[in-house]
């Protein structure tokens, strides 16, 4: 890593915020450059905080850079970047990290059980944080097929859930003005450990067809579709089906079984 600039970082350490929104005026390479000159707890703050644009380009190009923050950042604040990856490039990320420990700590995190809506959770490709100009974030939008990327999240600048970005009332706004978080939607999240049976039954349903999924932490893991929850709901159901008439069919063999033994041993008695 080169040198560490040390008027860059006490200005982002202070203001990672601020100091992503200038970052990205600059060129892909040159962003690289300044990210690789801060120390890794400060890049890590930055770099969740670039556009999502710029973090694929990021992945993309310089993955091995991504990857050397993540094994010497501070844990909470590498889990935070993790939420800013889709969850197939965190899982080889994670598994690429030579400390077992922190390896174990980022799994832990990352993986939930097959019957959980963690279990379930796909990535959310636009994230905004809250105090992002809304005329920044349109402009993105503008750049990008909405229709094929679902929902937009803003979330706090720990990476904690805040609400869904209500794009309509952003496109459709006369004048765009302030930070994004004046252009919410208040969707409730769903918490990864939540039973996928259990969650079906939220009332949210009703109204969304999509729901963020967070962690423990209130950070944002991800998102959840209805159709995805249900069909996962009724694939264990049929097991739990299939289960019961396996256990049924046995029982009855036994019971035949048994009574065949009895009829014998009744005949050798008489």
């Amino acid at each position: 890593m080169s040198d560490i600039d040390a008027l860059h970082a006490d200005f982002a350490r202070k203001h990672p915020d601020t100091f992503a929104n200038l970052l990205v005026r600059g060129e892909d390479e040159e962003i690289n450059a300044v990210l690789n000159r801060l120390p890794p707890a400060i890049a890590v703050m930055v770099a969740s905080r670039l556009p999502v644009s710029r973090m694929s380009k990021l992945l993309n190009d310089h993955e091995d850079a991504v990857g050397r923050w993540l094994a010497d950042a501070p844990v909470d604040d590498a889990i935070t970047l993790l939420g800013r990856i889709p969850r197939e490039r965190c899982l080889a990320l994670v598994n690429s990290l030579p400390d077992r420990e922190r390896r174990r700590r980022f799994l832990q995190y990352l993986k939930y059980p097959s019957h959980s809506v963690g279990a379930l959770v796909t990535d959310v490709p636009l994230k905004f944080a809250a105090d992002i100009p809304a005329e920044k974030v349109l402009a993105e939008l503008r750049e990008i097929d909405t229709d094929t990327t679902g929902p937009a999240v803003v979330i706090l600048s720990e990476g904690h859930y805040l609400g869904l970005l209500d794009v309509w009332k952003l496109y459709a706004g006369e004048a765009v003005t302030g930070p994004i978080r004046n252009y919410l939607i208040a969707a409730p999240p769903l918490y990864a450990e939540t039973p996928a049976a259990s969650a079906i039954s939220d009332p949210s349903w009703h109204t969304y067809n999509w729901l963020p999924v967070i962690d423990h932490e209130q950070r944002v893991l991800g998102g959840v579709s209805r159709a995805r929850l249900f069909a996962a709901t009724k694939r264990q159901t049929s097991g739990r089906r299939r289960s019961a008439g396996v256990f049924e069919a046995l029982s009855k063999d036994m019971l035949y079984v048994s009574g065949q033994l009895l009829d014998r041993a009744w005949a050798r008695w008489k």
